[in-house]
């Protein structure tokens, strides 16, 4: 396998893991919140949840 090809595959792979684990810890994806002791980084999507 090439270089290239091979990160590419591993950031799939990172990728993939991140959302999985995201996935199993909260219920939906609409908005994800991490926090440190001086950073806060939000990420918010425009998604209606269906009951």
């Amino acid at each position: 396998m090439k270089p290239t090809r091979s990160g590419v595959v591993c950031l799939l792979i990172v990728c993939v893991t991140l959302v999985a684990l995201t996935l199993l810890t909260r219920r939906n994806l609409c908005e994800v919140k991490i926090r440190n002791d001086t950073q806060e980084v939000a990420a918010k999507l425009a998604c209606e949840l269906v009951s």
